[in-house]
């Protein structure tokens, strides 16, 4: 037995397969609606948004809301029923704390999203507006991945796992669940955010096949990023559950 068996540690792939193995256990349904919702979340935006040279008013921030919140309620479901967990018991404590704590964790990632915007001049192009976002939010998802067990545990309704609990699970494990989220979700976000970009862009004139092409693998890049993260937190939990079980 190699020496980083013998300390639970796990590679980059371990982790990458652990998270597929998360994801084989969702029910195919499951699978439907969450391509459903976020292809709504989609649509809903792109029909919401303010026109070119309009500022937004009080019905695109109503809408900001609802697409928060069905993409919170989304996580959620997703989380239990990774875990094996029915996604609708005991809904009411752990869906606030749950839903506080993402929120948070949205915030966060906004800061060096705001100072990355406002280090670029005026006119920049939309090439390099796309590649200072995906650095600063990456960067801004890197600096939260030892929350991933802890956020998961809060989806889940496990109180054994605190804030701190993350770092000690991921615990000489961090470096290559970094190099997992690197390899699966951050390729996925970065086609997100290039589509969602191009679809916001002002003076944007796409229309017909091209609209419905871009809106349709803008979503695919979206759940994707959404149901890896998802997983590589779940698989991370598990290793808290399976010391517990010791």
């Amino acid at each position: 037995m190699t020496t980083a068996k013998r300390r639970g540690r796990r590679t980059t792939g371990a982790w990458v397969q652990a998270a597929i193995d998360v994801l084989r256990g969702l029910p195919a349904g499951l699978w439907l609606v969450a391509a459903l919702v976020v292809i709504g979340v989609t649509l809903f935006r792109l029909g919401t948004a303010a026109a070119p040279g309009d500022a937004p008013d009080i019905t695109a921030a109503i809408a900001a809301t609802a697409q928060l919140i069905a993409l919170l309620l989304l996580n959620f479901v997703l989380y239990r029923a990774a875990a094996g967990i029915h996604p609708t018991s005991l809904a009411g404590g752990p869906l606030l704390r749950f839903g506080a704590v993402l929120a948070g964790t949205i915030l966060f990632t906004l800061l060096p999203l705001a100072a990355a915007k406002a280090l670029l001049p005026a006119g920049a192009r939309l090439a390099d507006v796309w590649l200072w976002s995906f650095a600063a939010t990456t960067f801004a998802n890197v600096v939260l991945l030892p929350l991933a067990p802890w956020i998961a545990a809060l989806a889940i309704g496990d109180r054994t796992l605190g804030p701190g609990g993350g770092w000690q699970v991921l615990r000489g494990r961090l470096v290559t669940f970094a190099g997992a989220y690197l390899a699966v979700v951050a390729p996925c976000f970065a086609v997100h955010l290039m589509l969602t970009m191009l679809l916001d862009a002002p003076g944007s004139a796409l229309a017909g096949t091209a609209l419905i092409g871009i809106v349709f693998i803008d979503s695919a890049a979206s759940l994707a990023q959404l149901v890896l993260t998802v997983a590589l937190g779940v698989a991370a939990w598990r290793l808290h559950e399976a010391g517990r079980a010791r």
